[in-house]
């Protein structure tokens, strides 16, 4: 028997007005690690003091490879990321990363808004979106 049935639209209540995680993974070239720690933990602070949409944001080193580390975000809703990818010290902290830098991808979990997709499509690295089919949030 084929599966035709299609799964309802109504049953994913998530969008821009919902939380999301997002992913970041970076790569540093090995003769900047400290400066790129420096650089990091700066944009890090600034984050915490002028972002009140960004719930979670941490930087964690990979267990395999020092020179490779992922931004953990937890974001309010996508006005939270759209103010962050313009908010003066992440865009810095941007530039730095491409002078220290050898790679860097997003992944976005959770449905965000189609212009919301569109200005994150227009950043200088890539981002993949995994859109929310069902589940919840005790994030607020």
């Amino acid at each position: 028997a084929r599966c035709t049935k299609r799964w309802p639209a109504e049953r994913m209540p998530f969008g821009e007005s919902t939380p999301f995680i997002l992913i970041a993974r970076c790569h540093v070239k090995q003769d900047c690690l400290a400066a790129y720690l420096e650089a990091a933990e700066v944009a890090d602070k600034a984050v915490k003091e002028s972002e009140p949409g960004m719930l979670h944001h941490t930087f964690d080193q990979d267990p395999t490879d020092p020179l490779a580390f992922t931004w953990s975000e937890v974001y309010k809703d996508d006005a939270s990321l759209l103010f962050h990818l313009t908010n003066p010290p992440l865009v810095k902290f941007v530039e730095q990363h491409g002078e220290m830098g050898d790679d860097f991808s997003v992944e976005i979990y959770g449905t965000i808004a189609p212009a919301t997709k569109e200005a994150c499509d227009a950043l200088p690295f890539p981002v993949k979106y995994f859109d929310t089919k069902f589940g919840y949030s005790r994030v607020a």
